[in-house]
Order: C-alpha cells, then structure tokens, then sequence
C-alpha cells in the first residue's frame, strides 16, 4: 500500500503541470436541432502549414472533451460528414462549445482523424461508469446482451443451467438479480423476465450500455444493490434508412436484425427494429445424451417513435412484441407443448416466453431558451441521468414516464411444471431545475404496480409432488428527491433519498450519496454509499433449480432483501500513450446484507429425498470486490485494454457457517487487443480471460472445500469494411475448454442426484462463425 501511494504522489505533478481545456462538441441534425457528437476529434491547428496535427482528442459519449494547451490558440473541432470549426481560445476559465454542421462535400474530402472507442470510463460522471460503446459491441459477434460483456472484467457471464440456456450475470460478485437492469432509464426486465431477458436483447439494436457500479440514483426506484446496466437503443434520429446484420456459426445458429429509421418530418422521426434466431441442429458434444445447448427460435419486433416540437417539447413512445420457444434437454425427447402430456422415457425441457412492452415519455420545458440541446439531451435521457451531465445548466422542465409489460412464461423440466403471467406497470413523475450556478433539484413521484400469477408443480423421485402457489400482488408507490452541488466540475456532491410504500413490506426508507472530486484535470476521485431493497423472486431468481431432481422446501416467508453498497474509485491519466494519455482507475466495492433469501443446496444431504432450501439469511452476507483497469493506445491504430478483479465473496449457510458464495470466482482478469489500419479497411480484435476458481457446493455427508480449477478463454474476430459493408469472422473458446460433467447423473436423469445447475465454466466448446453488417 505504501508503494502503491509513493506512486501515487511521484505522478500528481506530471498530471498537472499542463492547463488544460474543457469543452462540448454539437451536431446539428437533420431536423436543425442540436445532439452531442460522441467521438469528434478535438485538436490544436499547426501553427505552420509544414507542421503535422499532433495530440488529436476525443469526446466522450456526451460530447465532451479536455486538451492539453497547445502552441497554438486555435482549436478546431471535426466529425465525418459535418464541416470541421475553429474556435480562438483565451484561456482555460472559457468553456469551448463547437456546433458543427453538415458538410455536402465533407465526404470527399474528410481524412478520418480517429475512431470511437469501443469501451472507456467516463470522465464525468459522478458515478463510475464503464461505457461499452457502438463500436465496443462490434469487436465480437454480440448476438445478445449477455455476449456484450465479454470485454469487461465488471460483469461475468455464466449459465444458470446446463440444459436451458438460461444467462445470467455477476456484478460485484453478486447475481444479476442485484443489479437495476434499465432501457434508456425505464426499469427493465423484472421479475419472471430476469432468467432469459439477456437473450431477448439483441446487440444490434443497441447503441451502447453504461455499467454503474453502486446503489446509483434514486430517481428508478431502489432496486439497485450493486450497480445500474443502462441500455440505449438506435434512436429514430439517428439517420439510419437501413441497417442489416447477418450472423452464422459453425452449429447453425443463425440470426438476422432488420434496422430502419425514417426521419417523417421536421418533427416525426421513428426506427423499426426486427430479429430472428433460430438454432437448426442438435449438438452433443461430450456424449451425454444432453443437447449443448438449446434448440430456440426467437422473433422480435419494435417501433419507437419521436414527436419534437418547436417549444423544446418531446414525445417517445414505442411498442415491442416477443416471442420465444426454447427446447433443451436429452436429444431424444419428444417436445410438445408446455401442458400437454410429456414423454416421460427421456428428460427433456420446453420454454415458451411471450411478452409485450408499451412505453411514453414526455418532456416538457416550462421557460423559453435558445439552446435546444441542452433539452434534447435531458429529454433523451428522460431527466433520469441528470446526474451524468451535472455540469449543465438545467432549465426548468417536467417529464412524464410510463412503462408497461405483459409477459407470459409456460415451461416444464423434465417433470416440474412452471406456469406463470406477469403484468407490471411503471410511473415516474420529475420535475428538474438548476438553482442558480451550482445547485440543481430533482423531486418527483413514482408507482410500480405488478399483479404476477405464477404456479409450480414440483414432482420427485419416489412419486412425490407438491404445488406451490407463488402468485402475489405487489404495489409500491413513492416520492424521492435528488439535490446536486457542483462547484466548477472540481467538486460534485449528489444526495438523494426517497420514501416508498410496499404494500407487501411496509414503509421503505432509501438514501443515497455520490461525490467526485478532481484533484487535477486528470485525476478523479468518486465515492458512493446507498440503500438497497428488493423483493425476491425464489424461482426465477434461481431458475437451475428446476433441472435438478431435488424436491424443493420453503422455510419461512421469503422477506424483503435489504442491503447496503459503499464504493471508492479513483481513476486517473498516464503521462503515456500514442494521441490521448492512457487511463487507469483502481476501484473498492463492499455490499453488507440485511436481508436475503437463500437458495441451499447443501443443507439437506442427508434428507431421504435430498432438497434445496429457500430460507431467509440468519447471519452474514457480504462481498468485498476489489478492481483495476487500464487503457492504452500504444501507436497509431492499436488498443491495448487490461482488467482484473478480485472478489471476496462470503454467505453463511446453515449447518456450514461463513462459506465462500457457491459458483462465485474468486478473480477475472481480461486483456483486449485491437488494431485498425490506418485506412480502416481491417480491424483485428483478440480477447483473452483469465478466470478464478468458484466454490462448488458439496453434496457429501462430510462438508468438502471444493473448488473448480482456474481455466482461461480466448476470443478472435477479424473484420473487413468496404464502402457500406462489413463482413466479419472469429471464434468464441478458442482452446476448446469446457466445463467437464457438467451435468451430475446425466445417465439416471429422473433420481433425486440428477443436477444441471452446478456450473462454473463454460459448456460450448469452439464456435467459429461469420457474419456481415449492411448500412446505408
């Protein structure tokens, strides 16, 4: 630690020793109103025609840049397709605002300066934030959500079964379940659509995710435990007419998206989004009788539409349509319909999803002003991240957001029924206004309503059977308050509490706290400390539990989970690196719970038919998660990402203590390289992961320490781009490991020692594949 501080202070002068530049880049788009250009390049002008551009900048998702003072005092701005502008400085107390337009002969003449970066952490935000960009999600085939984390070392990707194809996530070395998932800051996929909601969002539809670690804002609600995955969507503005992506790989599972958008007007603009995947051949590699992975069809269809008015004002709404048949199990079972009689020779699994989401936002600035884009980003934004552009001066508006899904889950495994319909609705009312120079307000008030039927037939071996009727009637509504001071970008301190009625659970009281401080324009310290509150869901927040021949027991009423996050990041700039300093940010998370429903496997081992055990938590629950991040530009075209985290992860369980969480790794470290020619013509991307060992839980009379070995994994992908066209290929577990028997008693899968849902590992071996991206 000492060293790690001698450091520390040996780079503070390097890091200020320059004054530096703050500013924002526009683009005008076609309608004549203002956006951020995310990835403009920002650079001095030579100050003599025989000198070359030298420390070229680039802004961030909002638009924003620093620079260094250069030898010159013109500072120019440049984004393809728009006319590049010079703007004369004085110094560094001017903020520097480009507006760029469009350029008819831009495309001609325009020399690319430099390219987006596929994953950064924002500079801004008082929150730490990792941003997976446009071109982030291009590195590897991105078919869905899940596959969109592979380059982070934040998020861990598993399986929760060996039979389902059911994806789920880790973050601070909790589940998934723990982290606010958001579309574009509605709350998204609740409840019964967690198990398989990874699946249902394709990676090209996306134009980018922010991972916030920590209980985040309270604006969403306080379902937040350990961070807020933000999801935004192609945007009806986005000059899109048509955009194709095709994807094959080696076991045929084959996928299509379908992009459009249309600007209707000067003020209707909309995007049409379509999907399909289908996986066409059984595959069973290591020979136990068991498909690999699923066989599943999936179709999707959206339409978002935007309404701007001259006032500022602006109307979004869309629809989305789902529908998706997932069959696993043995390869000679004959699959019918959820319902009707099975094939009970062979163990097999059918899943039927089917959902609706309905959505409206509105905002609405309640003062006349000239500069529309500071509405247009806080209406894009639905005021929710306001706390990501605190540096802004926020007119007074109101926004109006409604939220509404309908999903319907029919499913067996093997010989357990699961049926369940689920309808919830979302209301966030927000009024948001600066308050002179450096404070800001947001109030507003909430409702979530959600009416879930859900029923589970549990059959075991011997005969046994047992119904449970999981179905309940949950209604919260609530008030919250966020209060921001901002002193000059330098020091931002947010505090935000809101109170809540669950007419479950009673009065929920939830505060929350975020500070940034710049010590230099190049070092950032963030803390955090929050409240978190979530209600349980005992199966779908443990869907393995279903492939399994244990009879399942409930102990107690399952409670409201409750828990607390501290964080401490501190993210700072090398004094190295080809155009831009390198960055590197060293990060502390801890989550103390409360509360907690814990699913056991291991207390029962003795029992004549061996079970797994919903209890509430009666002792500890932590996770202490340790980070380090590091991105570079070595030359001209080649990237170099490092990341490693180290996870201490404890539950006390009954009968064995304070244990290391089961299926947990211990540490992930991922190393990304990428180079792009000069010309862009090819991007090379490789991708190398380290991963830790996991606790896995002991089914033996004497209680065992086992752990899964350390195993590594590895990802290529090779792209070509030629006029509007990229074709693409590479391959996914490049050294082929997989996780060995993955399924326990797969020969004698109907006694009560069949089990699917101990995985640590990966379960597909090689998948080479290919594919191609039309734009136009």
């Amino acid at each position: 630690m000492k060293k790690i501080i001698l450091c520390l202070l040996i780079l503070i002068p390097f890091m200020g020793q320059a004054q530096h530049y703050k500013g924002k880049v526009f683009i005008t788009n076609d309608n004549g109103r203002q956006e951020p250009a995310a990835a403009a390049a920002v650079f001095w002008a030579p100050v003599t025609e025989k000198e070359n551009v030298t420390s070229v900048v680039y802004t961030d998702e909002d638009g924003s840049f620093i620079i260094a003072a250069g030898a010159s005092r013109a500072l120019v701005a440049s984004y393809m397709g728009y006319a590049q502008d010079t703007i004369y400085v004085q110094g560094p107390s001017q903020a520097v605002e480009f507006v760029l337009y469009e350029d008819a002969g831009a495309l001609e003449t325009l020399d690319i300066l430099g390219r987006q970066k596929g994953n950064f952490i924002s500079r801004l935000t008082p929150i730490k934030t990792e941003v997976i960009t446009a071109a982030g999600l291009c590195k590897m085939a991105c078919c869905n959500l899940a596959e969109s984390f592979e380059n982070s070392a934040s998020v861990t990707v598993g399986y929760a079964d060996a039979v389902t194809g059911a994806r789920q996530i880790r973050l601070l070395g909790l589940s998934g379940n723990y982290t606010q998932m958001l579309e574009e800051n509605r709350p998204a996929m609740r409840g019964i659509q967690m198990p398989f909601g990874f699946s249902f969002v394709p990676g090209q539809w996306l134009e980018s995710i922010q991972i916030a670690k920590g209980t985040g804002s309270v604006i969403n609600g306080y379902d937040a435990v350990t961070g807020q995955i933000n999801m935004e969507y192609r945007k009806p503005t986005s000059q899109l007419p048509l955009f194709i992506n095709l994807f094959l790989n080696d076991a045929l599972r084959t996928e299509a998206n379908v992009i459009s958008a249309l600007q209707l007007s000067d003020r209707w603009s909309t995007v049409t989004l379509a999907h399909v995947a289908a996986d066409f051949l059984p595959h069973d590699s290591d020979k136990d009788g068991f498909l690999d992975e699923p066989l599943t069809h999936r179709y999707q269809l959206a339409n978002r539409w935007l309404y701007e008015h001259p006032s500022g004002a602006q109307v979004r709404f869309g629809l989305r349509g789902l529908h998706e048949d997932r069959k696993g199990g043995q390869k000679d079972h004959v699959w019918t319909l959820p319902g009707q009689q099975q094939n009970a020779t062979h163990w097999g699994s059918r899943i039927v999803n089917q959902g609706l989401n309905a959505f409206l936002k509105l905002g609405i600035p309640l003062v006349a002003h000239d500069h529309d884009h500071e509405d247009d980003e806080h209406d894009e934004h639905d005021a929710h991240d306001d706390h990501n552009h605190d540096h802004d001066h926020i007119d007074p508006n109101i926004a109006l957001v409604l939220d509404y899904n309908l999903h319907k889950q029919d499913a067996y495994f093997g010989r357990k029924d699961f049926n369940a319909l689920q309808h919830d609705f979302f209301a966030n009312a927000l009024f948001m206004s600066s308050l002179g120079a450096h404070h800001k307000i947001t109030l507003g008030l909430s409702a979530k309503l959600e009416r879930l039927q859900q029923g589970l037939w549990d059959r075991w071996w011997g005969g046994g059977e047992t119904f449970f009727d999981l179905s309940r009637k949950e209604d919260v509504y609530g008030g919250f308050g966020e209060y921001t001071y901002n002193a000059d970008d330098r020091f931002v301190f947010i505090a935000g509490a809101r109170a809540d009625y669950n007419t479950l659970f009673g009065w929920l009281f939830t505060p929350r706290a975020n500070v940034r401080y710049n010590f230099t324009d190049h070092m950032v310290l963030r803390a955090s400390a929050g409240r978190g509150f979530r209600s349980p869901y005992a199966i779908t927040d443990n869907i393995g539990v279903l492939s399994t021949g244990r009879r399942l027991l409930f102990e107690g009423t399952p409670v409201l989970e409750e828990a607390w996050t501290y964080g401490l990041n501190l993210t700072f700039d090398l004094p190295f690196g080809f155009e831009e300093a390198s960055t590197f940010s060293v990060e502390y998370f801890r989550t103390d719970f409360k509360k907690q429903l814990i699913a056991d496997q291991e207390i029962m081992w003795d029992a004549a038919v061996p079970s797994i055990v919903f209890y509430n938590l009666d002792g500890r629950s932590f996770t202490n998660t340790y980070q380090a991040d590091l991105t570079t530009e070595l030359f001209r075209g080649f990237t170099l990402l490092a990341t490693f985290r180290y996870n201490q992860s404890k539950v006390e369980l009954k009968g064995q203590g304070l244990v290391d969480r089961p299926l947990t790794s211990k540490y992930k470290g991922v190393l990304n390289l990428q180079y792009t020619t000069p010309s862009s013509t090819w991007v090379f991307d490789v991708t190398g992961q380290l991963n830790g060992p996991a606790r896995i839980p002991s089914f033996k009379a004497i209680q065992e320490e086992v752990y899964s070995p350390v195993f590594p994994m590895f990802y290529a992908q090779i792209t070509y781009k030629i006029n509007k066209v990229e074709i693409y290929a590479g391959g996914e577990n490049l050294l082929n490991y997989r996780q060995p028997n993955a399924i326990l008693s797969a020969d004698d899968p109907f006694s009560p020692s069949f089990n699917a849902s101990v995985i640590w590992g990966p379960l597909m071996g090689t998948r080479i594949y290919g594919g191609l991206r039309f734009t136009l």
